[in-house]
């Protein structure tokens, strides 16, 4: 393993929680995450053969088309703010790219780092929003800038969590720590899309672990942690975690009966022409009086912004990374895919990191090996560049033979 890159993504990881600096700029995590793609970079240099994976391939058309529509309205209106917006698509691909390969030489080792980091993230996010409880604020932000960051950085947390290993967390106290300060960010944001795709995640956890024994057994043992630690901070705050859902619960049928004008999708059906090639981020004042505010849809926003190339590519590479993935991860993915349906979450490194892990652990059909005869490792040959037989108790099975 490079250790410089290692530290690099521990550190970035660990920090990907903190906010310093106003939404939309880069804050301390994305620095030190740069810092490791660029490691990533000139390690590839001494690679003797570079592959573009299926995956890898998709998303950078994605970013392609990205940067060549924010081009041509660059162009067009003579300004080079549209870039702003791209930067974040292009940014996200080297630090996904970068992560594929490390994932990739480092094997085991790889996971229990980025693991590690992801449940440190967690808990100090989980710190901040604990110091927030009960100080009478409908919803609390944590270390972030604004309610829905917090949520949405919880709920992909939580799903990457459960995919380094396989839905099936281990009951280490790092990793129990992080998912209960992944539920309680959640619900102090009281955000009903965000609990709604943490359900579903827990529906994925159900069908994973329902199938053995010892499995179904770790999920009667945690989900009672789980509840009592809810149970505990709703206590702390006076009860301010279960107000706060009952509040956001009342608004709930005056929210999507105004969905279309309060996410801003009435742009949209008001400017149908850019749905064709893309309008690009940016220069909001071309849809006056449909202008203010960003739309809050992951994927209206990329139809509108970048066409129906760009939605198109961006269907595809959600559906490269889990074709070959089981049901309870498909499950555990729709999670943030749903919440991305009504808040905007592409430029989250945090969300492209779960189609990586997704790419990673299951493109060769994880489905298909958890019924193979496990091969002895002293029999076992070696797989190179971290194929799926990397993970614990797995085995490569071709033609139905170890």
């Amino acid at each position: 393993m490079n250790l410089i890159a290692a530290v690099l993504l521990f550190c970035g990881l660990s920090l990907s929680s903190l906010y310093v600096f106003p939404s939309g700029q880069p804050q301390p995590g994305d620095f030190l995450l740069l810092g490791f793609a660029g490691v990533m970079s000139l390690a590839c240099l001494g690679d003797e053969r570079l592959e573009l994976s299926p995956f890898a391939l998709c998303w950078l058309l994605m970013v392609l088309w990205v940067l060549l529509v924010c081009l041509g309205w660059a162009l067009v209106m003579e300004t080079m703010t549209f870039f702003r917006y791209s930067a974040f698509f292009f940014y996200n691909f080297l630090v996904g790219v970068a992560l594929l390969r490390f994932l990739r030489v480092s094997g085991d080792a790889s996971r229990i780092l980025i693991r590690n980091a992801l449940s440190i993230a967690l808990l100090l996010s989980a710190a901040t929003v604990a110091a927030q409880l009960g100080t009478g604020a409908i919803r609390t932000t944590g270390s972030f800038n604004n309610p829905n960051q917090l949520a949405y950085f919880a709920l992909c947390g939580m799903v990457a969590l459960m995919l380094l290993d396989d839905f099936r967390p281990p009951l280490r106290p790092l990793m129990l720590a992080g998912l209960a300060a992944a539920v309680i960010s959640i619900l102090a944001a009281s955000s009903l899309g965000a609990l709604g795709g943490a359900l579903l995640v827990g529906f994925g956890w159900v069908i994973a672990n329902a199938g053995k024994l010892r499995y179904f057994a770790r999920l009667l043992l945690v989900v009672p942690l789980l509840l009592t630690v809810v149970l505990v901070a709703n206590l702390r705050s006076d009860g301010q975690v279960q107000q706060n859902l009952l509040t956001r619960l009342e608004r709930a049928p005056v929210k999507v009966e105004r969905m279309v004008e309060e996410r801003r999708f009435d742009r949209l059906s008001h400017f149908p022409e850019y749905a064709i090639l893309g309008a690009a981020e940016g220069e909001r004042q071309r849809f006056a009086p449909y202008h203010s505010d960003e739309i809050h849809s992951s994927f209206v926003s990329m139809l509108f912004s970048y066409g129906i190339p760009g939605l198109g590519l961006f269907l595809a590479t959600i559906f490269v990374a889990l074709r070959r993935a089981p049901l309870y991860v498909w499950a555990g993915v729709a999670g943030p895919l749903i919440y991305s349906l009504s808040h905007y979450g592409l430029r989250s490194t945090l969300f492209w990191m779960v189609l990586v892990l997704c790419w990673h652990c299951y493109r060769d059909g994880r489905a298909e090996q958890r019924s193979a005869v496990v091969t002895p490792p002293a029999l076992s040959e070696p797989e190179p560049w971290g194929r799926q037989s990397d993970l614990p108790g797995t085995s490569r099975v071709e033609n139905g033979q170890p």
